[in-house]
């Protein structure tokens, strides 16, 4: 029986990973060719500017719509970094308060406590079973 599942598993692991590797091949084209789609874009944009502005001024322009992108997506970084901060830091009070009602209360009256335990405990075993 061990044997016919370590098989099983066996070749389920291998076509995993053979499809894994497939995949990240496929990704990593289209990667190359994007960024090759996105540089073309560029120079082109940078042909189409020197037309009208110069090449000097068109490179410039170019080089300065880059660098504030890259500060706007820096900006947005450090905004949602700082948003889940706080809510970490929230959640974490939450839960050293609710430790701290829930120690009071044990010390306070411990036969209230496992009372609500067995409830909890009983309410697990005897509820329904059925997946949300």
């Amino acid at each position: 029986m061990l044997s016919i599942l370590s098989l099983l598993t066996g070749a389920s692991m291998h076509r995993t990973i053979a499809r894994v590797k497939r995949n990240s091949i496929f990704i990593a084209l289209a990667a190359l060719f994007l960024l090759t789609a996105y540089a073309l874009a560029v120079a082109a944009g940078a042909i189409w500017l020197a037309g009208i502005y110069g090449p000097l001024a068109a490179v410039l322009f170019l080089a300065v719509c880059a660098l504030l992108i890259a500060i706007i997506m820096l900006v947005v970084m450090s905004i949602i970094n700082a948003r889940e901060a706080r809510r970490a830091r929230d959640r974490r009070a939450a839960l050293e308060s609710l430790a701290t009602v829930g120690l009071g209360l044990v010390r306070a009256q411990p036969l209230l406590t496992a009372g609500v335990l067995a409830a909890i405990v009983a309410a697990n075993l005897v509820g329904s079973k059925r997946e949300d």
